[in-house]
């Protein structure tokens, strides 16, 4: 027990970042003991703070709509690449199957274009959310395919829907 206190005694003179670092390096599972340890040395405190409730669901938020974000940036770059590429095909006089392989391949990426857009109305009107603002903090507009007659690829969609409920999930 002796040693306990001598250990506890020593937490007790770290930081807040130095016992942060020491509880990440514990909870791996190097050391549950000491885990415990660092939480014990740990200085409990009184805050005062916006409702957690509140906080939680503008943490959900913002999660979602960077996720959102990223997953529109990276279709919007594979779309590129692939058209990108079918084009310089072309022009080497390669042979039609790669070509259109690769036409196939930027037309999927527009359909999951058009799925994230309805999975990004269907989360916003469920959440009371304006899609305009999770278009804004993204730079981005509506998707528009380069071909009328395009459809959401459903299965990305109800993927994307899954996804983003779990993010706003308080």
């Amino acid at each position: 027990m002796q040693h306990h206190d001598r250990l506890t005694k020593a937490y007790r003179g770290l930081t807040a970042d130095q016992l942060a670092a020491l509880a990440f390096h514990y909870m791996t599972g190097a050391n549950d003991l000491e885990f415990k340890r660092v939480a014990d040395a740990v200085p409990l405190k009184d805050y005062r703070c916006p409702d957690v409730a509140y906080q939680a669901r503008l943490d959900g938020f913002t999660r979602f709509a960077a996720y959102w974000a990223i997953e529109h940036w990276r279709l919007r770059t594979r779309k590129a690449e692939m058209l990108g590429a079918a084009l310089a095909a072309i022009r080497r006089g390669e042979d039609f199957e790669k070509t259109d392989d690769l036409l196939y391949a930027h037309e999927q990426a527009e359909s999951c274009l058009l799925a994230l857009d309805a999975a990004l109305l269907t989360i916003c009107a469920d959440n009371q959310m304006d899609p305009a603002d999770v278009r804004k903090m993204a730079g981005t507009e509506p998707f528009k395919p380069m071909r009328d007659g395009m459809t959401a690829d459903g299965e990305m969609q109800a993927a994307m829907q899954s996804a983003f409920a779990e993010l706003l999930a308080v």
